[in-house]
């Protein structure tokens, strides 16, 4: 597996494996869209300011900071949720999740 440094630059493999990236976060949409902008973001960011989405996914918010977390769903299903992201080995654990999803 090529080693790659962010969701974004993994973009194109996820995309080409059907794998739809969506980034939620307690921010207004005006910060989402100035941070999509600023790193060109390739995916959706959605601003879920109430926290519901995050309370709905049970996401740890420890001074209502939610922590950043991984959720890979296939045809609908959850089939692997990572509570321990490591930003800078996020989307090669992604990608290798995938491959073994894949493999089933």
């Amino acid at each position: 597996m090529k080693q790659v440094k962010s969701l974004r630059s993994a973009f194109a493999t996820l995309k080409a494996e059907q794998i739809r990236v969506t980034g939620i976060s307690m921010d207004s949409v005006a910060e989402q869209r100035a941070f999509a902008d600023k790193f060109a973001l390739p995916f959706l960011l959605l601003s879920d300011t109430s926290g519901q989405i995050c309370d709905a996914f049970r996401v740890e918010r420890p001074k209502n900071k939610p922590r950043r977390e991984t959720f890979l769903f296939r045809r609908g299903r959850l089939v692997w949720h990572d509570r321990a992201v490591n930003p800078r080995t996020q989307a090669n654990d992604v990608l290798r999740k995938i491959e073994e999803i894949s493999a089933r």
